[in-house]
């Protein structure tokens, strides 16, 4: 856990060491970067359901049309749910009587198209993203810990928009996406098959 940290501190300095520092309403009409904060609500996940805020999203493109633009992206989201006292069979012979924490880490990267509507300071758009996903699955209880991690295939389709209010300045961006991944997990008693989420992103464009 502690060297994917370490990888998101370090895409996180790439992610800003190379935005533009020059330009106009918007930094450059060539390219894009996004930070974003990230809500996220798992649907249909008996591991860990609750709705998180607990993520962020870093991506850019280059227009290599007027409208249609390519590039790459990263996030991350963790997803906590608490169960209360249950008794749990693990086998035929073997139950168990415990409280649990449920925690999901998911890590998502790969590229992404776009295609905004108008080139302008306010430019709706939908996009695609596509790659792989890492996901760590951990049950806490008593004193220990059950933890499988995962790797698995990612899409997200998205709509949402880049607005630059002012000239010679950062803008914003919201987006609503929905995610599916590949990711599975077998637990105690618990097994999850697939990922799959709703979200909202809100942040700043350069």
């Amino acid at each position: 856990m502690k060297s994917v940290r370490n990888f998101l501190y370090t895409a996180l300095f790439v992610v800003v060491a190379t935005v533009p520092l020059q330009g106009k309403a918007q930094i450059s009409l060539d390219s894009y970067y996004n930070i974003d904060w990230q809500l996220n609500m798992p649907t249909g996940n008996n591991f860990s359901n609750d709705i998180s805020g607990w993520g962020m999203n870093f991506e850019g493109g280059y227009y290599v049309t007027q409208d249609i633009a390519v590039g790459a992206f990263i996030n991350f989201h963790t997803n906590n749910e608490y169960f209360s006292r249950r008794t749990l069979k693990l086998s035929n012979t073997l139950s168990l009587n415990t409280d649990q924490q449920h925690q999901m880490f998911t890590l998502p990267f790969g590229a992404l198209v776009r295609y905004r509507f108008i080139e302008s300071d306010f430019q709706p758009y939908v996009g695609m993203k596509l790659g792989a996903c890492y996901a760590e699955f951990n049950n806490y209880y008593y004193i220990f810990m059950k933890s499988q991690d995962k790797w698995g295939f990612y899409m997200s389709p998205e709509v949402g928009f880049n607005w630059y209010p002012w000239p010679n300045s950062i803008g914003f961006h919201m987006a609503i996406y929905y995610s599916f991944a590949t990711n599975k997990c077998n637990i105690m008693s618990y097994s999850q098959s697939n990922l799959n989420n709703f979200g909202l992103r809100l942040g700043v464009s350069f």
